[in-house]
C-alpha cells in the first residue's frame, strides 16, 4: 500500500486527463518555499497558475528548482485587460456573503470572503463573474450575488488589509482528527494530529486558517473543522467569516432537471460546505426553498442547490388523446397492473433515460398511451415511461390478487450489492438448502427476481440483504469511483486513512472510501484480503485488458505479496494513493509497476 522505491508520476499522463482537485483548506499566499518532491508542475496547479507564469514570474530559463528556494506564486503579471475607470462603472453591492476567488469558476482558490453589503466596482467581466478588488487582493466573484447599488462615492471604502484578528485567545473543539501544520498550506509538514473533540486554544484567525495551541504545540488548523467551546469567554473574540445569511425557507413540491453539474451545499449559500454533486440532466425533487437556493436529496445525500441551475419539468401532463391501450383515461375494459416488485418510471421511453420515481408490485397505473414496448402513464404532476414487459391487464375491476407472477430478463440498468454476508438458497425461501454464500459489498448479477429474492445463476439471494442502485449500472458505478478519486488528486498519503478528513489515504483506504462514496457499501480492510476474496469478482490476468473502473494489484512493494492497487481510467493510467500523494501512473512507461503487476479486478 506504500511502495518505497519506484514511483514517479507520469507527467504525461497527468496532461492526459483532466484533474479536479478540491481542498477545504486552501489559503491565498504570495511566495512559495521549493520542498523535497516539488516541481514547477505541482507548484503551478497548487495556486492556479500555468507552468510559463510561473516562470515569468520568478525569471526562470529553465524548468530547474532548487530545495528552499522561494518562488514568487501572484503579482502583477501581464493579463491582457485594463482596469475599467471607477467613475464611469457601475457600482455593485454584495447581496450575501461572497467567495473572492483567484478565478472565475468555483474551483478556484477561495482568497477571502467579502462581508454581505459591501461595494465593489467590476473590474472586468467573463460570463457570470466579475472581477473585482476588494481588501487588498483582486479576484473574482459570481455576478448572481451583485445588485447594482446608487452610491454615488468615487472610490470604494474597503480595508487595506483583510479583517485584522487580535490576538486574544478563545476556545474551541475539533470536530474530525485534525492535522495541525507548521504553516497555512496543505503542503506543510504536520506538527502532529489533534485527536477528534480535543480543546485548542485559537490564537488568530487567518483566512480559512486558524493558528491554535495544543498541549505545547503551536501551529495551523482548517478552521472550518473547529466548533467554538462554550468553556471560555474572550475579552475579544476572534473574527471569523461571515456566515452566508438564511433566507426563510417555504416548503415546496417541484420537480427540476439540472443544466450543469451541480454542487450540493450543506445550507444555502456558496460558502457552505460541498455534500455531493449531481449530474447534469438529472431529474430532482426540491421539498424546500430558500432564496434562490432549493432543497434536494439525491443518491441518499441531501442539501442545497443553486436555482439558476434547475430547469423545472412538465408539471402538467400533456394529456394527449387515449387510444385503446388507455387503461387509466376512459378504456372500460382493462386495467394496467404493476407485474414486479419494483418498476423504474422514466423521463422518456428509453432504458437509458433518467429516473424519475418508481412504482411497485400491484400499482394500477393510470396510461396515456402504449407504443413500442413502453406505456407512457400519469406519475403525480407529470408523465413518464415505464416498460410494458413487467406490466400486465387484468379485467377492469380485477384486484389482482393472484400476485405478480415470476419475472426473468436483463437487470442491467442496475447494479445490485449486498449489505452483508449472506446465504444463497436453492429456492427462493430462508428455508431453503444453502448452495453457496456471498461477502458485504460483493456485486451480484441479478438475472430474475420474486416478491422477496433475486435471482442468481447459482441459487436465491434475500432481497433484504441486497442493495440495489437504482439507474447505474455497473459500469457507471465503476466511473463514479474515477470521479470520486479525481476530487482528492495531490492529497499526501496517509498510513491506514481511508477518509479524507484524516488529510489523505492509503492505497486500500482510497479504495474503500470512494465505492463507498459510489453507493457501494464494502468493509474496510487491506490489498491482500481485496485480491484474494470474493470482493469486486474474480481475479483477472495480467493479459486481461481493463478499462476505466476496472481495479489493478500489484505485489512486492513495501512488503512481499499482493500490497498496492488502484483504479484504472484506461487501459493503460491508473489513479492511485502512492508515497508522493494521490496521483496518476502509466503501466507501460514504467518498468516498476510492470514488474509488479499481478492482475485486475471489475467489480
Amino acid at each position: 500500500m506504500n511502495p518505497k522505491s519506484g514511483l514517479t508520476y507520469s507527467f504525461a499522463a497527468l496532461a492526459a486527463v483532466s484533474v479536479l482537485a478540491h481542498t477545504d483548506e486552501a489559503a491565498a499566499a504570495s511566495t512559495h518555499t521549493v520542498r523535497s518532491g516539488d516541481t514547477l508542475w505541482s507548484i503551478s496547479r497548487s495556486y492556479d497558475l500555468s507552468v510559463s507564469a510561473l516562470k515569468s514570474l520568478n525569471g526562470l530559463t529553465s524548468d530547474a528548482i532548487r530545495v528552499g528556494q522561494t518562488l514568487q506564486v501572484s503579482g502583477s503579471g501581464s493579463t491582457g485587460g485594463s482596469s475599467l475607470s471607477t467613475s464611469s462603472t457601475t457600482r455593485m453591492a454584495t447581496t450575501d456573503a461572497l467567495n473572492l476567488r483567484s478565478g472565475a469558476g468555483t474551483s478556484h482558490r477561495i482568497l477571502l470572503t467579502i462581508p454581505k453589503g459591501k461595494v465593489v466596482t467590476p473590474i472586468q467581466t467573463n460570463g457570470s463573474w466579475s472581477k473585482v478588488s476588494y481588501g487588498g487582493q483582486t479576484g473574482w466573484v459570481h455576478n448572481g450575488y451583485l445588485k447594482k447599488t446608487s452610491t454615488s462615492t468615487s472610490t470604494t471604502p474597503v480595508p487595506t488589509t483583510p479583517p485584522s484578528v487580535k490576538p486574544s485567545a478563545t476556545t474551541a473543539k475539533t470536530t474530525v482528527n485534525l492535522n495541525l501544520r507548521a504553516s497555512k498550506s496543505t503542503k506543510a509538514s504536520i506538527v502532529l494530529t489533534i485527536p477528534k473533540g480535543k480543546a485548542v486554544t485559537v490564537l488568530k484567525r487567518e483566512g480559512s486558517w486558524s493558528q491554535v495551541k495544543y498541549g505545547s504545540r503551536t501551529g495551523y488548523v482548517a478552521h472550518t473543522y473547529l466548533t467554538t467551546s462554550g468553556s471560555a469567554t474572550p475579552s475579544t473574540p476572534v473574527t471569523t467569516t461571515p456566515t452566508p445569511s438564511t433566507p426563510s425557507e417555504n416548503t415546496v413540491n417541484q420537480q427540476f432537471v439540472t443544466t450543469a453539474n451541480l454542487n450540493v451545499r450543506q445550507g444555502a449559500g456558496i460558502g457552505y460546505a460541498l455534500v455531493t454533486t449531481i449530474p447534469n440532466g438529472t431529474v430532482v425533487q426540491a421539498t424546500k426553498q430558500s432564496g434562490d437556493w432549493y432543497y434536494v436529496t439525491y443518491n441518499g445525500k441531501s442539501g442545497y442547490v443553486s436555482a439558476g441551475y434547475l430547469k423545472q419539468t412538465t408539471t402538467t401532463p400533456s394529456n394527449p388523446t387515449p387510444n385503446e391501450g388507455d387503461a387509466g383515461a376512459g378504456n372500460a375494459e382493462v386495467d394496467y397492473v404493476v407485474n414486479t416488485p419494483s418498476l423504474n418510471v422514466r423521463s422518456s421511453a428509453s432504458t437509458n433515460a433518467t429516473i424519475i420515481g418508481s412504482v411497485k408490485a400491484g400499482q394500477t397505473l393510470r396510461v396515456v398511451q402504449a407504443s413500442n414496448g413502453w406505456l407512457q402513464i400519469y406519475y403525480g404532476n407529470t408523465v413518464g415511461f415505464v416498460a410494458s414487459a413487467y406490466v400486465k391487464t387484468v379485467s377492469k375491476g380485477s384486484t389482482g390478487t393472484e400476485g405478480p407472477t415470476w419475472v426473468e430478463g436483463s437487470y442491467d440498468a442496475n447494479s445490485y450489492y449486498t449489505y452483508y454476508p449472506t446465504a444463497i438458497r436453492a429456492q427462493a425461501n430462508e428455508s431453503s438448502s444453502t448452495v453457496g454464500s456471498t461477502l458485504r459489498g460483493e456485486l451480484l448479477n441479478v438475472i430474475g427476481e420474486t416478491t422477496t429474492h433475486y435471482k442468481l445463476a447459482s441459487g436465491f439471494v434475500a432481497k433484504s440483504a441486497v442493495t440495489e442502485i437504482k439507474g447505474q449500472n455497473a459500469q457507471a458505478t465503476r466511473l463514479a469511483t474515477i470521479q470520486v478519486a479525481k476530487q482528492y488528486v495531490g492529497t499526501p498519503y496517509v498510513w491506514a486513512s481511508s477518509s479524507p478528513a484524516n488529510g489523505g489515504f492509503d492505497c486500500s483506504g482510497l479504495i474503500y472510501y470512494v465505492f463507498n462514496q459510489s453507493g457501494v457499501s464494502i468493509p474496510r480492510t487491506n490489498v491482500a484480503n481485496y485480491w484474494g476474496g470474493a470482493y469486486f469478482g474474480p481475479q483477472l490476468p495480467t493479459s486481461f485488458v481493463p478499462q476505466a473502473g476496472d481495479l489493478v494489484f500489484f505485489e512486492n512493494t513495501y512488503t512481499a505479496g499482493p500490497s498496492h492497487m488502484g483504479i484504472m481510467i484506461n487501459a493503460d493510467t491508473f489513479i492511485h494513493a502512492g508515497s508522493f500523494g494521490l496521483g496518476y501512473n502509466q503501466i507501460s512507461k514504467e518498468l516498476y509497476w510492470q514488474s509488479r503487476l499481478i492482475g485486475y479486478k471489475r467489480p
